[in-house]
């Protein structure tokens, strides 16, 4: 079956229709820089363009991110921001599901090519 173009790949459909609590986690977790960096990766893949290596990269710093994979590095603002938050802030549920959510898309889009 032909792959329609104007439909928008999972991690894309993802990305864009979640674009507002992405960026309100990116914020909260990494602070204005991970808030621009999340951003530039919404405008870029609302085109629906092909990922390429640079997206992907990308994808995997956001996951990164949601995963608080650098939270142990006090060298790092991800640990000063993640200290902050109170185990029981809804956010915390949002960014669980965000990242679940971000790993399902890859998921899809790693299974359709």
């Amino acid at each position: 079956m032909p792959k329609d173009i104007f439909s928008p790949s999972p991690c894309a459909g993802f990305i864009v229709g979640n674009c507002a609590a992405l960026a309100s986690a990116a914020h909260l977790l990494g602070g204005p820089v991970a808030l621009q960096r999340v951003q530039r990766l919404i405008d870029d893949l609302s085109l629906a363009p092909p990922l390429t290596r640079r997206l992907n990269r990308e994808l995997d710093a956001l996951d990164d991110l949601l995963a608080l994979r650098h939270v142990h590095d006090l060298d790092r603002v991800e640990a000063a921001r993640f200290s902050r938050i109170e185990p029981f802030d809804p956010a915390v549920e949002e960014i669980c599901e965000l990242l679940d959510g971000s790993r399902d898309a890859r998921a899809a889009q790693a299974a359709t090519g």
